[in-house]
């Protein structure tokens, strides 16, 4: 591998390393989920920061002895400023970022694409955040390989009646018709919540955040596909611990 490397990436998390310096975790279009090393970025003025959302080329050294990327220079393509000055944006953008972490992402180019493009879309439509939470999980599960089907019952195959209430297996981990359903699971979905979900499958980012939802429709949407995420994450996500995405 060459020495020096760059690639598109988004910064997920930034934590202090030693005195003066900072690691990044990266989500790159060439190298996945990585760690990077800015030296010098707490205390020095002519170090390269990168801050936690920041969307832009990165040019990175590769030590092959310590296995370690060193962030050398930095070309900024979105800074996404307007959600880290908003607590509740703050808290929608850094969930996308742990549910990157935590998933690792699937496949980093389009795990790149599909966070880049949330971020700003988060950025230049704050009256459609919710729908944009709500998308976001939607498009990930897909990029997983994991999103449901909610027209036929994975497990008995049965098709659906249209104003038929889906209840949840766990054992699955996806939605599924009442009878074949686990006892302990909360997640109920309304016939008109499904139709939402299967309308804005197919539907490029940009375009679903843009079909319309009532208030009540918006929040049990919501709550139950944050619900989802935790599930996907294998139970917990720190940015989800206090509620306050459940409730704003």
């Amino acid at each position: 591998m060459e020495r020096n490397v760059s690639s598109l990436a988004i910064v997920l998390h930034s934590q202090r390393y030693g005195q003066l310096n900072r690691k990044l975790t990266l989500l790159s279009v060439d190298f996945g989920i990585i760690d990077v090393v800015s030296y010098g970025a707490r205390k020095s003025l002519k170090a390269v920061k990168a801050e936690v959302l920041t969307d832009g080329q990165f040019f990175l050294y590769y030590n092959p002895v310590k296995k370690e990327y060193t962030l050398k220079d930095l070309k900024v393509l979105a800074d996404h400023e307007v959600l880290r000055l908003d607590l509740m944006q703050t808290y929608r953008a850094l969930f996308f970022c742990e549910m990157m972490i935590k998933t690792n992402g699937g496949e980093s180019g389009k795990a790149y694409a599909l966070l880049s493009k949330a971020l700003d879309l988060l950025s230049s439509l704050p009256d459609q955040a919710n729908l944009v939470l709500i998308q976001f999980i939607h498009q990930m599960s897909e990029l997983l390989g994991l999103r449901p089907d909610y027209r036929i019952c994975p497990v008995c195959e049965r098709p659906y009646g249209v104003n038929e209430i889906i209840s949840f297996s766990s054992s699955l981990g996806s939605p599924c018709c009442k009878e074949c359903a686990s006892l302990d699971s909360p997640l109920l979905l309304l016939p008109g919540m499904r139709r939402y979900l299967t309308v804005t499958a197919d539907l490029p980012f940009e375009d679903a955040v843009m079909v319309e939802l009532n208030p009540t429709t918006t929040v049990r949407i919501r709550t139950y596909m944050l619900r989802y995420a935790s599930l996907l994450c294998g139970g917990y996500l720190k940015t989800l611990s206090d509620g306050l995405l459940m409730t704003s």
